[in-house]
């Protein structure tokens, strides 16, 4: 997804990691991390979850949510 791309190439970014998750194939990940929607993303600091989004397509709010993980 390109918003995404754009993103975690920003320089506030720039020792985050950023994984992508087949929603067709990687359902062991998607039940742990009780993921119901294709379009969700999840934010972890360390181990720990902080932030979670489904469908959300506004850059602002998710370089919001992606900081959280800073």
């Amino acid at each position: 997804m390109p918003l995404l791309e754009s993103l975690v190439k920003e320089k506030a970014f720039e020792n985050a990691v950023a994984y992508r998750v087949d929603f067709d194939t990687d359902k062991k990940f998607l039940s742990e991390h009780r993921v119901r929607w294709q379009s969700t993303l999840i934010v972890f600091k360390g181990e720990k979850e902080v932030g979670r989004s489904a469908a959300d397509l506004d850059k602002n709010a998710i370089r919001k949510l992606f900081s959280r993980g800073l």
